[in-house]
């Protein structure tokens, strides 16, 4: 199994920054963080392509040379997750929406020459998250998702019509919102997804099982997030987003997770979404309990 991480540790990020108690943006350098986690043991890494926006000259065509030359240098492989911050494909506003796929449209065509693996997405953001709170009661409960999915979907298909990346690289990703509406929309427009076992298993996607979870919709599943979580109460909110976790602090089942993922051939980027400190003990885990796994890092 092939085993990543998120790229951008931000505690990695800060102290690339930061110089006499002062932070000095132009000093970041993402190819630099990549070779950071290159040494740490993994040549597969995700790409945040927020970052892009956050500091201004983060994704420039500069970055992105570097970035490619360190992947033909150490045979790296790259998987993005595009935009999500203030982005909300879902968003019944048209000015909103359209510059949602705007931005989803720029990132992609910057980040096109690394020739990514997978194309993360999320299909609804904050406007999604919230109305699905939104207790209107009754059968009537599930129209507001529906409708929602119905707006993003458009937005999905203009990202695919606009940009040259074949549907099935696009993974549409379990997050805080049914993922019933998600994977109609997958369907529909012929995308993959990604399997977040984080959301998942704290209820943000309705489903809480990431056994059944495979089994159902393997025949889609492109890429893993993997980190830990478990669903609990708390006042006032559906969610209290307890994930994110090392694994075996939550209640993930990953000798039956991982054993699923093997039966159904699964052969994608299982990418943790966790800082390296937790990716590491988290492959620990794994080597520990399935110590006959085949780990490629």
């Amino acid at each position: 199994m092939r085993f990543g991480i998120t790229a951008l540790d931000w505690s990695t990020v800060l102290s690339q920054l930061s110089s006499d108690g002062f932070f000095d943006l132009n000093k970041f350098d993402f190819a630099e963080i990549a070779r950071i986690n290159y040494e740490q043991g993994f040549s597969l890494l995700e790409l945040t392509l927020d970052i892009g926006y956050v500091i201004p000259g983060a994704l420039s065509e500069q970055q992105v040379s570097k970035l490619q030359a360190l992947k033909e240098e150490l045979d790296l492989t790259y998987t993005v997750h595009l935009p999500l911050w203030s982005i909300e494909p879902s968003s019944p506003n048209p000015f909103i929406r359209e510059a949602s796929v705007a931005c989803h449209i720029d990132a992609v065509r910057l980040i096109e020459p690394l020739e990514p693996e997978v194309y993360v997405v999320h299909n609804a953001g904050w406007i999604g998250a919230e109305f699905g709170e939104f207790d209107i009661g009754g059968k009537d409960q599930p129209i507001i998702p529906m409708i929602l999915g119905d707006i993003a979907e458009q937005s999905i298909r203009e990202l695919i019509q606009q940009t040259n990346v074949p549907s099935r690289k696009f993974a549409l990703e379990s997050i805080e919102f049914p993922f019933e509406v998600t994977w109609k929309i997958a369907e529909r427009l012929d995308t993959s997804i990604c399997l977040d076992t984080g959301h998942i298993l704290s209820g943000q996607s309705g489903a809480t099982d990431v056994v059944d979870f495979v089994n159902r919709y393997h025949n889609r599943l492109l890429e893993i997030h993997l980190h830990d979580g478990d669903l609990r109460k708390m006042a006032g909110r559906k969610f209290p987003y307890y994930d994110h976790r090392v694994l075996g602090e939550g209640d993930l089942p990953t000798v039956e997770f991982l054993t699923a993922l093997e039966d159904r051939g699964f052969l994608g980027p299982i990418i943790f979404e966790l800082n390296r400190k937790d990716a590491l003990k988290s492959l620990e885990v794994i080597r520990k309990l399935l110590p006959n796994l085949a780990i490629e890092c």
